[in-house]
């Protein structure tokens, strides 16, 4: 038997499929009466928070629905929704990353700084991409091969990272660009248009979709799977875990690297911290992307969902009024609210909702792991 044959028989059944497998002692005369479980329910919870949140600022303000504003809202959203991407790959594996937001300030770091030195628009990708992928390396090394929680890994790794950049900014000084000195080849990839789409909306399309795929109907994808919800299995079944578990830390940072580059272009600037804003609302998302699962598992739709729900959100609060913080807050209570369901209506099916492993101090990669 394959390693993947073994996978696709020790991955987790929900309590629906286990419903529906017939009972010898029944009558085959009586047919079971379909009935909403609480899982579908919790797959519901975000549509319909979607809905109600479309309803609700379309009542209270008629430019909400208009087709410019609803452009707009994707295109502020592109840079969260590649955070999201990101993070969606290592909390699939069973980690989390808190120092995302470090991996995007540092690829913006690096390209900006780049540009500004007078280097060419493909050398400051380039250099954005390299700094972000130690940020993964590092990480990478620290959960694997140092075995410590990728929380606290990860947590350290944001403070670090949050120091280097005032090191190299002379305790945190901006770094603008002037027009002259930005070449085409560097401006489009965060303020031009292709097709008339915005260019950081196709860029987030693009990498959504591939990892999308590559987590979906791929064996790398379905290997991480099952190394994240069943690392004592996908050991013993023989896979190599700690490649694996690495390779999602180096994917993300790659990911919100090149975020950083499309906010350096977007902003023509760079500002430390910048990457933190996105930290949590990444986290949410995904958040609200797994109550779409029927394992809590958590997808790039899903995540690309809540981003969704997020950039509404702020939209719609922005439109009537409502300030930065006020907004801060009502993301907080959405998400509150998902999750309190979510967890209400697992609790009806005598199940737990988990996420992921990540909050707790069991090892991401288990003793003896194959490398």
């Amino acid at each position: 038997m394959s390693i993947d044959q073994k996978i696709e028989e020790s991955m987790p059944r929900s309590s629906a499929e286990i419903a529906e497998v017939p009972n010898a002692s029944a009558s085959s005369s009586v047919k079971a009466r379909p009935r909403i479980t609480a899982q579908t329910l919790t797959r519901a919870i975000a549509p319909v928070t979607l809905g109600v949140i479309l309803f609700a600022f379309s009542v209270m303000t008629p430019t909400f629905l208009t087709s410019g504003n609803l452009v707009s809202v994707i295109s502020q959203m592109a840079l969260l929704a590649l955070v999201a991407t990101g993070l969606t790959i290592v909390i699939r594996a069973g980690g989390i990353d808190l120092s995302i937001g470090v991996a995007l300030d540092l690829g913006a770091l690096a390209s900006a700084a780049l540009i500004y030195d007078g280097y060419r628009a493909w050398v400051a990708v380039v250099g954005g991409l390299l700094a972000a992928l130690i940020v993964g390396l590092i990480n990478a090394g620290l959960v694997v091969l140092l075995r410590i929680p990728p929380f606290l890994a990860t947590l350290s790794i944001w403070f670090v990272g949050t120091s280097v950049q005032q090191l190299f900014t002379s305790g945190g000084a901006p770094i603008y660009l002037s027009a002259p000195r930005v070449p085409e080849g560097f401006a489009v990839i965060g303020r031009g248009y292709w097709l008339e789409i915005d260019a950081a909306v196709i860029n987030f399309l693009v990498v959504a979709v591939v990892v999308g795929l590559l987590l979906g109907v791929t064996r790398f994808g379905r290997r991480l799977t099952h190394t994240g919800e069943q690392p004592g299995a996908a050991l013993l079944s023989g896979l190599k875990t700690k490649r694996l578990i690495a390779s999602s830390y180096v994917l993300c940072s790659l990911i919100a690297g090149f975020a950083g580059v499309i906010l350096a272009s977007r902003t023509n600037s760079f500002v430390p911290g910048s990457g933190q804003a996105y930290l949590m609302d990444a986290i949410g998302a995904v958040c609200i992307g797994a109550t779409l699962s029927r394992f809590g598992r958590v997808s790039v739709p899903g995540t690309l969902v809540g981003v969704l729900i997020f950039a509404l959100l702020s939209n719609g609060m922005n439109l009537i009024g409502l300030s930065f913080f006020w907004q801060g807050l009502g993301r907080g209570i959405v998400l509150l609210a998902i999750l309190v369901i979510a967890a209400l209506l697992a609790k009806q099916e005598g199940r737990t909702f988990e996420l992921t492993r990540w909050i707790t101090t069991k090892k991401t990669s288990p003793e003896g792991a194959s490398s």
